[in-house]
């Protein structure tokens, strides 16, 4: 069954929980001052810029498998932006 949404906005909210999981694990692992806006932007950037046809549970896949350590290291070059 393919899921296609409308909007970026929805596709963000559908993964919205898998972010929060991931901001979670972030804070568990002491990466403090990362939101799932951050992590969303990161990936949006990286790894699924060049990417078309991304099925959600290979997107689920990427929040959960991203390095918590590049993660915050974009959000540091980039909290200026």
């Amino acid at each position: 069954m393919d899921v296609e949404f409308d909007s970026l906005e929805a596709l963000y909210q559908r993964l919205e929980p898998a972010l929060n999981t991931k901001v979670s694990d972030l804070k568990r692992n002491d990466y403090e001052d990362v939101d799932p806006q951050d992590v969303w932007d990161y990936l949006s950037t990286s790894k699924w810029k060049h990417r078309e046809n991304l099925l959600l549970h290979e997107m689920v896949d990427d929040i959960l498998h991203a390095s918590n350590e590049e993660i915050y290291q974009y959000k540091l070059q980039n909290k200026d932006r």
